[in-house]
């Protein structure tokens, strides 16, 4: 399969972005397949630096406005697939905003920044980093697990929602797992004080040795004593990349993918970049059935990107009443940017319809009255022939 029609653009780049307007999909389709998966796969654009002039108390200062950022960035980058894929991330390796007591907007804009990075890599590679990111330790409350009291929750959710899974390891393997990470945990960059820092100053990785507990470890059955050699037995280990695949097919193509293509996906994941996963899946004759089709509901975040993006809308002020409401919005559908509602993510599906969370996406259709004429809904949803289309249930699909 080569060639890539109009029809099969719009969805690729539905799916792959979240965004899109009708050029963009005709676009596509003049290249031919390979060579438009390639395109949106192409290296992320860097988000624009960031800066606060809040204090480290004004944290829901901060919150407003790394949100605001992020979205607008979205919003005007031409890699916009790279953006769905830090959603992605952002909901498998979890940080929440509000429950990491002195991270600031800027630690968490560095993790971004790292799904952005590292994101269509190796996975063994980002989780690397995950491991040693200051949110992720802040968060799991790994920095301030020390020999004498190992903290298990970083090991915990590391066996079970990062990598191999429930069913594969034993609540021994947990505490094994937590003595080898001891002693990772962070500090200011520059070795400033919190109560003296601005809330630009970051947080750092640092290994403290005299917390760290050096004595051997059994974990899945072989011996260790880092946290290193933790990590590398999970990056080889073939069920995080039956776990990994499983997930992103879901994200990216059903929520019950076929088994066949979970099991073919784990071994490209286990061997290539996560970039190769990606091309393979979109690529490949199945991902444009009708089965698959509108087969996702659109996230909060995806619905309102794309809609915005639709509506020629290229940023947005969380600072002026309109941006106000979808702010609040976007609380009241159930995603707030930064701010999942546990370290499981997102339960997404059809959780996103339940009535009063489809009333709150019907009502934003209201702040684009007098945008009709600039409204391109080709590629936000399928048969849109007016604005009138939008309170259609292929709206929400993706």
């Amino acid at each position: 399969m080569s060639t890539l029609t109009y029809t099969n653009a719009v969805h690729l780049l539905r799916r792959m972005a979240a965004r899109g307007r009708r050029e963009e999909a005709q676009g596509l389709a003049e290249m031919g397949l390979e060579a438009a998966v390639d395109h949106l796969l192409q290296p992320p654009r860097p988000a624009p630096p960031y800066t606060t002039s809040a204090t480290r108390a004004e944290r829901l200062q901060q919150h407003l406005e790394i949100s605001q950022l992020w979205i607008n960035h979205w919003l005007r980058t031409p890699t916009p697939a790279a953006e769905r894929m830090v959603l992605f991330w952002h909901g498998h390796l979890t940080s929440e905003f509000r429950e990491t007591m002195g991270a600031q907007g800027i630690d968490f804009w560095n993790q971004f920044a790292t799904f952005r990075r590292l994101g269509y890599g190796p996975y063994g590679e980002l989780l690397k980093a995950m491991a040693k990111d200051p949110v992720m330790l802040l968060y799991l409350n790994n920095a301030q697990s020390r020999k004498e009291h190992p903290n298990q929750n970083w090991a915990r959710e590391l066996l079970e929602l990062f990598t191999i899974g429930p069913g594969h390891y034993t609540e021994q393997d947990i505490l094994e797992a937590a003595r080898a990470f001891t002693g990772w945990t962070v500090r200011l960059s520059g070795g400033q004080r919190p109560r003296e820092a601005r809330a630009n100053v970051p947080f750092e990785f640092v290994f403290n040795r005299a917390w760290h507990d050096p004595r051997e470890k059994t974990f899945l059955g072989q011996r260790v004593r880092t946290g290193e050699e933790v990590l590398q037995i999970l990056i080889e280990h073939p069920q995080t990349y039956l776990f990994l695949a499983r997930k992103l097919l879901r994200f990216y193509l059903s929520p019950e993918p076929p088994e066949a293509l979970v099991q073919e996906g784990a071994k490209i994941l286990r061997t290539m970049e996560t970039r190769e996963f990606l091309r393979w899946l979109f690529t490949r004759e199945v991902f444009y059935q009708p089965q698959y089709r509108n087969a996702l509901i659109k996230s909060p975040l995806e619905y309102l990107v794309g809609l915005l993006y639709a509506a020629g809308v290229e940023s947005i002020d969380f600072a002026g009443r309109s941006g106000r409401v979808l702010y609040q919005a976007l609380a009241a559908m159930g995603q707030v940017p930064f701010d999942p509602p546990s370290v499981a993510g997102w339960e997404g599906g059809r959780a996103w319809l339940a009535e009063s969370l489809l009333l709150t996406r019907l009502n934003l259709l209201a702040g684009f009255a007098g945008r009709e004429s600039s409204l391109d809904l080709a590629v936000f949803m399928d048969g849109a022939s007016s604005p009138l289309a939008l309170v259609k249930p292929e709206a929400q699909l993706l």
